[in-house]
């Protein structure tokens, strides 16, 4: 018994010393806000004397949409959330000379598609080179923050184009009528339950929601006529809502290259050579790995697509942590302005 109560006390006291280190990080944490701008500043004095001039990586994969705070030690640094910070970051960091930013991506939501692509254009105006290698798939919303590159290496399978814009919405009359289930509205406008899954769509809510789309649809053929440099009549004759394949995509000028990841950062290295006149090439460095904590938990059991490693909060370990990314609410409803 004694042996016992000696062994829970030395248990204790573990629990307490990690506990006090814990407390003083969720302490900074929840000071952060107040103090971000003095941190920043004296996080960015301190890199001036260990950074180097290198690339950088940035990485894009998944759906792009406006994502939750990617700050959690389990959060995955891939999204377009992160992959906004690690741009803003490049165009403020005189040590990041160029940008090679890999999209993986079957695209996402008009906003933030069109955020991504205005920093990059940000970056290009500070003379910083870009250039876009393509994975499996850089389609619609994808190609929309890619267009802006200098330049654009796809594979000769790479999955893009997809130029275009969808709404859809589901009606559920037919069966509510069958379920004897009687919706009940109160509107402050006649538009405001446009696109009511509980009634038919009028005529005229239909040319509503089709002007919207065809004013999206606008602006992502004028982004990649401006981007790629080809008029606008001839983007719009391909911008039917097809895939291509790389090798189509280069026939129609939409992609430079085919090739890799290698090919891609070998032209960005070219390029910066002939920007800065560098004789040797830069280091090439990832932007921003993903964090310790979920790089050990992949490590110690294996894998690259732990749904609780990808997706938990630091505070919210649990059955939701479990639940795959496209099942959880926030997926469940389709956002209004979408590049599929």
């Amino acid at each position: 018994m004694q042996i016992n109560q000696r062994w829970l006390s030395i248990a204790i006291l573990i629990l307490c010393l990690v506990a006090i280190p814990v407390s003083i990080l969720g302490a900074a944490k929840r000071s952060s806000n107040e103090d971000s701008q003095v941190a920043s500043n004296k996080s960015e004095s301190l890199s001036s004397y260990i950074d180097y001039d290198h690339i950088s990586v940035i990485r894009l994969s998944g759906i792009i949409v406006d994502d939750e705070d990617d700050s959690s030690l389990f959060s995955k640094k891939n999204t377009a959330g992160a992959v906004l910070k690690q741009l803003r970051k490049a165009v403020k960091n005189d040590h990041i000379k160029g940008v090679l930013f890999r999209v993986d991506s079957p695209g996402g939501t008009v906003p933030t598609s069109q955020e991504i692509a205005d920093e990059i254009k940000t970056l290009k105006e500070e003379k910083k080179p870009i250039v876009v290698s393509m994975g499996d798939v850089a389609a619609s919303g994808g190609y929309y923050v890619s267009c802006n590159a200098d330049k654009i290496v796809a594979d000769s399978g790479t999955i893009t184009g997809s130029i275009g814009v969808i709404m859809s919405t589901v009606n559920f009359k037919g069966l509510g009528d069958k379920l004897g289930l009687q919706p009940q509205v109160i509107k402050s406008g006649q538009f405001k339950d446009i696109g009511s899954p509980y009634r038919a769509m009028t005529v005229e809510e239909k040319s509503i929601l089709q002007g919207l789309i065809l004013d999206a649809y606008d602006q992502f053929t004028s982004e990649i006529s401006q981007g790629r440099k080809i008029p606008i009549e001839a983007v719009r004759k391909i911008a039917d809502g097809r895939i291509y394949s790389g090798r189509q995509a280069l026939k129609l000028n939409l992609v430079d290259k085919l090739g890799g990841y290698t090919m891609a950062v070998d032209l960005l290295q070219d390029i910066c050579k002939e920007r800065y006149g560098n004789k040797a090439k830069l280091p090439v460095k990832e932007a921003s790995p993903r964090s310790h904590l979920a790089a050990f938990l992949e490590s110690v059991i294996g894998g690259e697509n732990l749904p609780f490693v990808q997706s938990a909060s630091y505070d919210q370990i649990g059955f939701s942590a479990l639940v795959p990314e496209s099942l959880k609410s926030k997926y469940s409803h389709q956002p209004l302005w979408l590049m599929p």
